[in-house]
């Protein structure tokens, strides 16, 4: 029997009441931005999603974009971006941008259909040969999974990183976000990548298309 790993596509909310989450905007209440380990400066929030469907606990990301000319936001425990998992009922959003420097506007999101990703997936498609290569995203072309998406299997952009041994424990991939909902300013096909641990805490990285 093949292997399934269930994943839902993230879609804009058609209105607030049918929200789960939201990419972008900050934390009104209920948490503090974190503050970047270098820079000092406030981190914008990336997005606030629930840890599993229906949770009451939500999987709050952010990174520091204050200073984009030296910046290592796009490294896992790199101290330019957190992951922490907090009680849903204590945090208000807002869709609203400027509370923090480099942040984004906010989007609400909500469950979209249900995909089933098979084991094929959960493969290093940067060392698949031409033939394989191409099977390999022809799957992915077909479920559909190419996407803002919670669950499922991260489906690198570039050469996998190894979360659980950078970050020194394991983690498991939460959601990821691509281009499809909105653009976060991350250079040519830029993908946020989300992990959490299970020590309520988690791991952020992105890459570009190349």
């Amino acid at each position: 029997m093949t292997q399934l790993r269930i994943s839902y596509r993230l879609v804009r909310a058609p209105n607030p009441r049918a929200a789960i989450g939201q990419i972008g905007g900050h934390v009104k209440m209920g948490y503090q931005h974190p503050r970047g380990k270098r820079t000092g400066m406030p981190m914008a929030l990336v997005s606030a999603l629930p840890l599993e469907p229906g949770s009451d606990r939500l999987v709050l990301a952010f990174m520091d974009r204050s200073d984009r000319s030296e910046t290592f936001d796009d490294r896992p425990g790199s101290g330019d971006n957190c992951v922490v998992v907090v009680p849903a009922k204590d945090i208000q959003l807002s869709v609203l941008n400027g509370v923090c420097p480099g942040d984004w506007k906010g989007i609400k999101v909500a469950l979209g259909e249900r995909m089933e990703e098979p084991v094929d997936l959960d493969i290093d498609p940067t060392g698949l040969d031409l033939e394989a290569s191409d099977a390999w995203v022809d799957l992915v072309d077909e479920i559909g999974c190419d996407c803002t998406k919670l669950g499922g299997y991260p489906l690198w952009t570039n050469e996998p990183l190894d979360i659980d041994r950078i970050m020194g424990r394991p983690h498991r991939f939460h959601h990821r976000i691509a281009g499809d909902i909105v653009d976060l300013g991350l250079g040519d096909g830029g993908v946020v990548f989300v992990f959490v641990d299970e020590q309520g805490g988690g791991a952020l990285c992105w890459q570009q298309a190349t």
